[in-house]
């Protein structure tokens, strides 16, 4: 039996953790889409967590921690 039958593949985050920051991003906040700011990267006892900057609905900058399988790059 193979490894990846065991434990499946999951998000890999060397990408994240490879980006310069800041960096450009796209993440999933609630449930869309929003241009963002990487600024950071966290690791907690949960994986990589990453930080991040965006502008919500009514233009108000928001700092947020997302964890990092719902950035993308």
């Amino acid at each position: 039996m193979t490894d990846s039958l065991v434990r499946p593949p999951g998000f890999d985050p060397r990408p994240l953790l490879h980006t310069e920051l800041p960096a450009h991003v796209l993440a999933l906040v609630g449930d869309r889409l929003r241009p963002a700011w990487l600024i950071g990267r966290l690791h907690c006892a949960d994986g990589w967590v990453a930080l991040i900057q965006y502008a919500d609905d009514t233009g108000r900058e928001c700092t947020l921690r997302l964890p990092a399988d719902r950035i993308s790059l």
